[in-house]
């Protein structure tokens, strides 16, 4: 989860590491690109695994839970090293061998959010691993991330509602997968260049303008195929578009418009419909409404006009929801509630308040309990304490209709923790597949150093990075749902034929089959 609060009194100490490994009594803080941590794993795998380890060793949030499910940390360090160590003796180690022994490194761990990246120094590459992505994986389930342009916006789409069933509908979008989808072979921009390409090479007799013309459109196509054949990071991406934008302006193709570099880690889908039954829908790609709706979040964002016209339809989008819901419920003829988070992977903690906490009393929630790393040894923990969401401030009905929030196996996250708020709110139900468990909260450290972060490393700096979580989640009775998920109250598979077809929606189908006959 990224959370916009920032943590207050950060300080920069020195760590100590409490282990029986090789070095592990050296002061070093992991942390950040500290020279003494990282110099030596720029040349070396082994040395890349014991900051691996020693890193974890201080700063993970889960070793009782790692603990309690049979892991033996040092036993791991006695089985990995010499192979790391061997590692070493080669001149010829690719991308996939690392990758190989850093999947059986990480496979046991439970962490959701983790992420591990070592640098190849002998290919110059950074290769990942996640051990969420390992086991999630194994589920019959399991539906892989969606690449550019696939269809993960479907969802958005409302395409396989029946129309007769939609009263009212809006939808927006500032995500890299909608904006660059009309650009694609399937999409309209596209379409349109292929027809004028055509056009002006069955012309008998074309003019130097034509000639010239038709020569730029196929420089543009072929610059664009090369560009999404070379994706690497949306970074790179938006930043090559934006390029191809400024080469080819003067051929005035419709949709080859600039990109706000924003969206890259800012950019959400959203959907309000208003369906059958006065049932309100709102579909959700990320949590990232708060960009959108709080002030001082959309100043940072720094748009350009067009990306400011687009984020004023985020706003609009979810005002839509929001209204009539409330209208609805005054009245006393609103149907349900339906929240779709299906593919959600996360994101602000202060996005609760505009979704299922937008349906709730003021004053904030309580799905969860928390607690923080509180110094360097393996169970150096803090208490546990209430994880408290924040709920919507303003004047506003609390709903009292049936609420249906909508997961899969790629809800992650502030989505899990939305799902695990269905348990303890009576009117409210998730319907669906188990979600990711990932739901143990990170906070960035690109501009601040925490303590005990969860963060190993600097991404793409240091030789080792780690991405794993600040704090530890537990549901209110005490159990850890890391690794595990949130299984629905009704389980609905997903027919993805039919799905992906344009013919219907099981999952969402069932949803509302609950809320119009309460079973």
């Amino acid at each position: 989860m990224k959370n916009k609060i920032c943590l207050l009194g950060a300080l920069l100490l020195i760590l100590t590491v409490s282990s029986c490994r090789q070095d592990s009594d050296t002061l070093i803080p992991y942390d950040h690109n500290d020279v003494m941590a990282f110099e030596e794993a720029t040349k070396s795998f082994a040395a890349q695994y014991k900051v691996f380890w020693n890193g974890m060793n201080q700063n993970y949030a889960l070793w009782d839970y790692e603990m309690e499910n049979g892991l033996d940390w040092d036993a791991e360090y006695d089985k990995f090293l010499p192979r790391f160590e061997e590692l070493d003796k080669r001149q010829d180690v690719t991308d996939d061998d690392l990758k190989a022994l850093m999947d059986e490194m990480v496979e046991p761990l439970h962490d959701g959010h983790m992420s591990v990246r070592f640098l190849n120094y002998q290919t110059k590459r950074y290769v990942g691993a996640s051990p969420a992505y390992l086991r999630n994986a194994k589920r019959p389930d399991y539906t892989a991330p969606r690449e550019l342009g696939d269809k993960k916006d479907k969802l958005a789409a409302l395409s396989n509602i029946k129309s007769e069933d939609i009263l009212d509908s809006y939808t927006s979008s500032t995500s890299l997968n909608k904006l660059f989808a009309h650009m694609l072979p399937d999409g309209s921009t596209r379409k349109w260049v292929d027809a004028e390409i055509e056009r002006l090479s069955n012309l008998t007799t074309p003019t130097e303008m034509e000639e010239s013309r038709l020569a730029g459109l196929k420089a543009y196509t072929e610059d664009f195929n090369l560009m999404v054949k070379n994706f690497s990071t949306n970074e790179q991406l938006v930043e090559d578009y934006n390029k191809l934008v400024l080469k080819y302006g003067y051929l005035s193709i419709p949709g080859l418009t600039a990109i706000d570099p924003s969206y890259i880690n800012a950019g959400v889908s959203v959907s309000y419909a208003l369906l059958k039954g006065n049932i309100v829908y709102m579909y959700l790609s990320e949590f990232m409404l708060s960009n959108y709706l709080v002030p001082e979040y959309l100043e940072e964002l720094k748009l350009s006009d067009q990306g400011l016209q687009q984020a004023k339809e985020i706003q609009a989008t979810w005002q839509k929801w929001f209204d009539k819901i409330q209208e609805l419920h005054k009245a006393g003829t609103l149907g349900g509630v339906v929240i779709d988070i299906r593919g959600n992977g996360g994101g602000m903690v202060t996005d609760y308040q505009y979704v299922l906490g937008a349906l709730l009393p003021s004053g904030g929630f309580t799905p969860c309990q928390l607690r923080y790393k509180r110094g360097t040894a393996r169970l150096d923990y803090s208490p546990l304490m209430p994880q408290v969401m924040p709920t919507y401030p303003d004047d506003h009905v609390t709903v009292t209709e049936p609420i249906v929030v909508l997961a899969d196996c790629n809800s992650i996250s502030m989505s899990e923790i939305t799902s695990r708020s269905c348990s303890l709110i009576p009117n409210a139900h998730l319907i669906g597949k188990r979600t990711w468990g990932g739901l143990c909260a990170l906070n960035d450290n690109s501009t601040f150093s925490y303590n005990y972060s969860g963060h190993i490393g600097v991404r793409d700096v240091t030789p080792v990075y780690v991405y794993t979580p600040l704090v530890a989640t537990f549901s209110m009775d005490g159990k850890q749902l890391e690794g595990i998920g949130i299984t629905p109250e009704i389980e609905v598979d997903l027919d993805k034929t039919m799905f992906y077809n344009n013919h219907g929606d099981t999952q969402l189908e069932r949803a509302l089959q609950f809320i119009r006959n309460g079973n």
